[in-house]
């Protein structure tokens, strides 16, 4: 999933990267803001990035199932 993809079904969701930062918690991630932005916009690359982002996207397919 692209960081733009990932921006859009935040909005469609009505969700923040707050949100997601608060389920990655859940998951083992403590991330800080910059960080997962850093992911999301790609400017921040490697193996943690990565899976986070992969994370992401099935936070975000979970979400969609609530809805």
């Amino acid at each position: 999933m692209t960081g733009k993809a990932i921006k859009i079904k935040l909005l469609e969701l009505n969700k923040t990267q707050l949100d997601l930062l608060d389920e990655l918690k859940k998951y083992g991630y403590r991330l800080m803001k910059q960080t997962l932005s850093g992911y999301i916009t790609g400017r921040i690359h490697g193996p943690q990035a990565d899976a986070v982002l992969g994370l992401v996207g099935k936070i975000l397919k979970e979400w969609e199932k609530t809805i």
